[in-house]
C-alpha cells in the first residue's frame, strides 16, 4: 500500500509539472487524471495480489471480488500466508491436546469434534510438518456476509503414533508422507476481526 502511495504521488508531482509548462491543463481535468490512475493502481493492486491463486476465468473470481467490495483491505496473499500459519499450528495444538489454543482458531462444531477427539482417544498421535509444498484456493464463496474460502494443501509430515508409554506403536519418526488436504475457513467479512475459522478439513489421499 505504501509503493502504492508513492506512485501515486510521484503520477500527481508529474501532472502537475506537465500544467504548469503547458499552462493547456484545468485543475478539475488534472484532478480527474489523479483519480483515474489511482484506480488504475488499485485495480493492478488486486490483480497483481490474485495471479498467483485464482484463475481469472476461474468460478472463484465473481466472489472474489464481492469479498473486496466489502472489505477492501482483504489481501488473498495475505489470506494464504495466515493459512499456512494455521495450517501447521492447528496440527501442532491437535498433536499436543491444546484445546484452549484450538478453541481460537476453530469453528464452533468443528471444536467440538476435536474435543471428542483428544478426550477420547488411546493413543497419542504426532504429525511434524517438514513442509508445504504447494497450497491453492479451491473455492470461495460468500453467504450473506460470511466468507468461505476453501485451500488445497500438499504437505510432507512425518506421521507416528504413541502409547502412553511414550512407544511408538504406529508409523516411524523417520519416514515422510505426502499428505493432501482441503481446508475450509471462514469469516465476517464485515467483521474487524482478522481471524478466520476453520470449519472443515477434507483428507484428498
Amino acid at each position: 500500500m505504501m509503493e502504492l502511495v508513492i506512485y501515486a504521488l510521484l503520477a500527481a508531482f508529474i501532472f502537475l509539472r506537465l500544467y504548469n509548462s503547458l499552462g493547456k491543463s484545468t485543475g478539475r481535468s488534472i484532478n480527474l487524471s489523479f483519480s483515474k490512475l489511482v484506480d488504475n493502481l488499485e485495480r493492478n493492486k488486486v490483480e497483481t495480489n490474485v495471479d498467483h491463486y485464482i484463475d481469472h476465468a476461474d468460478k472463484n473470481m465473481a466472489p472474489y471480488k464481492e469479498i473486496l467490495k466489502k472489505n477492501k483491505d482483504f489481501a488473498i496473499a495475505d489470506f494464504m500466508q495466515g493459512a499456512s500459519m494455521a495450517f501447521e499450528m492447528i496440527i501442532k495444538y491437535f498433536n499436543q491436546g491444546n484445546l484452549t489454543q484450538l478453541k481460537q482458531l476453530l469453528d464452533r462444531n468443528l471444536y467440538n469434534s476435536f474435543v471428542e477427539k483428544v478426550t477420547n482417544r488411546q493413543t497419542i498421535n504426532e504429525s511434524i510438518i517438514v513442509s508445504i509444498i504447494t497450497q491453492k484456493i479451491t473455492e470461495i464463496k460468500v453467504v450473506k456476509n460470511i466468507a468461505f474460502i476453501s485451500v488445497y494443501f500438499l504437505s510432507e509430515q512425518i506421521n507416528f503414533s504413541k502409547n502412553d508409554q511414550g512407544e511408538i506403536i504406529k508409523g516411524d519418526t523417520h519416514t515422510i508422507n505426502q499428505v493432501k488436504d482441503t481446508w475450509q475457513f471462514k469469516k465476517n467479512i464485515n467483521s474487524s476481526d482478522p481471524i478466520w475459522l476453520l470449519v472443515s478439513i477434507k483428507n484428498d489421499a
